[in-house]
């Protein structure tokens, strides 16, 4: 596949390259990443992996905003066999959370957003439900401050 640096640049999240792009419409930014590296860390015995198993399903993650665009980053996760331990694992970025359709940056986007802004606004300029953004913010202010008061 092709490789974008100036893309990759712009994202600017460690350790990725674009792949390709792809824009939606007039309001939405598709970028395919990749890993750049070669190998992960095990996480039942901590020993370096350069064993690729096989791939997971291509996953779409909430990103930034790119020039006033919806940033939606399709990645597929990479499961490695550690040589050590034998086990399987998917490889960790360090900028997303297993489990979330959404980078940590955007989480934390959304949490100073809705300090400034009410919910319903922060919900209309991202194109989000009300919902969506209660539980982003609640979720990282649980990460900054377990004390932390949640707007209403």
């Amino acid at each position: 596949m092709a490789d974008y640096p100036i893309l990759a640049e712009l994202l600017d999240l460690p350790n990725v390259k674009v792949v390709h792009y792809q824009l939606v419409g007039h309001h939405r930014l598709n970028l395919f990443v990749e890993s750049t590296l070669s190998v992960a860390v095990c996480p039942t015995c901590e020993q370096v992996s350069v064993a690729v198993h096989d791939t997971g399903e291509p996953q779409l993650l909430r990103d930034l905003s790119i020039w006033k665009r919806q940033c939606w980053l399709r990645y597929v996760p990479r499961r490695f066999k550690c040589a050590s331990c034998q086990h399987t694992f998917v490889e960790r970025l360090l900028w997303r959370e297993t489990g979330l359709a959404y980078t940590q940056r955007y989480e934390q986007f959304i949490y100073e957003h809705v300090q400034h802004d009410t919910i319903a606004q922060v919900a209309r300029d991202e194109g989000l439900s009300e919902d969506i953004v209660q539980s982003l913010f609640e979720r990282r202010a649980k990460k900054q401050s377990p004390s932390a008061a949640i707007p209403s």
